[in-house]
C-alpha cells in the first residue's frame, strides 16, 4: 500500500481525531481502477470530485488532485495494477458545523492488486432489500460523500440473510442500485437502468456505460423501475468502477428463486467493448 497526503508521501498514515471528515464525515471520495500504470475513466473521476466539491463548497483547487495524482504514478511500476482511492477532507477546523475556508486536503491511497479478471464476473445470490433508501437532500444529490452508513447496514443486512448482493428501493418501491453498484435489467428486450432522481449514486461505470450505449445505437432506457416489474427481468448486472459487469445469476422474490439468462449479458459486455475497462 502507498498513502500521499496532499501531494506527500506518507509513511505512517495518520489523520488528526478533530479532522471534520471524522466527526461529521465532511468529505468526498472516488474509487478507481489502476490497469497498466493508467486510472481508468480519470476524466469521469475527475468530473464526480468537481460536482462533489461545488456541492459540499470545498476549498480544493482541481489541478491539485491531478497533481497527487501524477505523483503517485511516479511511485509506481508503469505496468502498475491495483486500486486508487482519493478522499477530501475539509481538514481540522473550529468545532460546529459552519464551513471553514482553509484548503481541502486531499488523500490518495493505492492498493496493489495483481490478480485481475478477464471476463465479466458473475453474482449468485441477490436479494431484495425490504429496507428502503433515504431521499436524498437535493443539494447533494449523487454525491458520493463519506456518509456511506446507509450501504454499510445495507451491506450487513444482505450478509446475514446471505445475499451476495441486492436491489435497493426508495420509498416509493422503485428500484435505485444495488448496495455498493448501479446496475441494469433486461425487460421486454429493452436494457434499463433506474432513474436517480431521488435516490442514489450517479456512478463513473454507469455514465460510461450509457455513453457507449449510446455510441453503438443499444437501445435502452433511464426510467423509473417498479417492484411489480421484477418478474419480468430476463437478465441484469451489476457496475461500479472496479468492475464494469457483475452478471446476475439468481433473483431472490419471496420464496421463489428465479434463474436469470447470463446471455443477454455476454452480448452486451462484446457490443460495448467493456474488455477494455476490465
Amino acid at each position: 500500500m502507498l498513502y500521499l497526503k496532499n501531494a506527500d508521501i506518507v509513511e505512517q498514515h495518520i489523520v488528526s481525531i478533530e479532522d471534520r471528515a471524522f466527526l461529521y464525515g465532511d468529505g468526498c471520495f472516488t474509487t478507481a481502477r489502476l490497469k497498466a500504470g493508467e486510472i481508468l475513466l480519470w476524466e469521469r473521476h475527475i468530473a464526480r470530485l468537481q460536482q462533489a466539491i461545488s456541492a459540499l463548497r470545498m476549498n480544493c483547487d482541481i489541478q491539485s488532485i491531478k497533481n497527487n495524482k501524477a505523483m503517485l504514478l511516479k511511485q509506481l511500476a508503469a505496468d502498475a495494477e491495483g486500486i486508487v482511492k482519493i478522499v477530501l477532507s475539509r481538514g481540522v477546523a473550529q468545532r460546529g458545523y459552519a464551513i471553514p475556508q482553509q484548503t481541502t486536503d486531499i488523500y490518495t491511497y493505492f492498493y496493489q492488486n495483481t490478480v485481475q479478471p478477464n471476463a465479466p464476473t458473475h453474482v449468485h445470490r441477490i436479494g431484495i432489500m425490504p429496507e428502503t433508501l433515504a431521499t436524498s437532500f437535493q443539494p447533494l444529490k449523487g454525491i458520493k460523500t463519506l456518509n456511506r452508513l446507509e450501504q454499510v447496514i445495507l451491506k450487513d443486512n444482505a450478509l446475514q440473510r446471505g445475499w451476495d448482493e441486492a436491489l435497493c428501493f426508495d420509498q416509493q418501491q422503485h428500484l435505485v442500485e444495488g448496495i455498493a453498484s448501479n446496475c441494469f435489467v433486461y425487460i421486454d428486450g429493452i436494457w434499463c437502468t433506474p432513474d436517480l432522481q431521488l435516490a442514489g449514486i450517479e456512478g463513473v461505470m454507469r455514465q460510461e456505460i450509457l455513453a457507449r450505449m449510446q455510441h453503438y445505437q443499444i437501445v435502452h432506457q433511464i426510467r423509473i423501475i417498479s417492484q411489480s416489474e421484477l418478474p419480468q427481468i430476463r437478465a441484469g448486472f451489476f457496475c461500479n468502477a472496479l468492475h464494469p459487469m457483475q452478471i446476475m445469476d439468481t433473483l431472490q422474490l419471496d420464496a421463489h428463486i428465479q434463474s436469470l439468462d447470463t446471455v443477454p449479458c455476454m452480448t452486451l459486455f462484446q457490443s460495448l467493448q467493456l474488455q477494455q475497462l476490465v
